[in-house]
């Protein structure tokens, strides 16, 4: 899975204020996204899904 640095580019810091790392893989920023930002955890999910295709 591709990390949030390359899903977002430079966009991938201001996530760091969740506690996601711009390093961490997707999946994983998804997870911790689901708690306190569930509406960035749902845009980053989908945005993950086009970049991949």
């Amino acid at each position: 899975m591709a990390s949030v640095y390359t899903v977002l580019g430079p966009h991938a810091y201001m996530l760091q204020r969740y506690g996601v790392s711009p390093n961490e893989d997707v999946r994983t920023a998804v997870d911790k996204l689901r708690l306190s930002a569930p509406h960035l955890a749902r845009l980053l999910g989908e945005l993950a899904l086009r970049f991949s295709q």
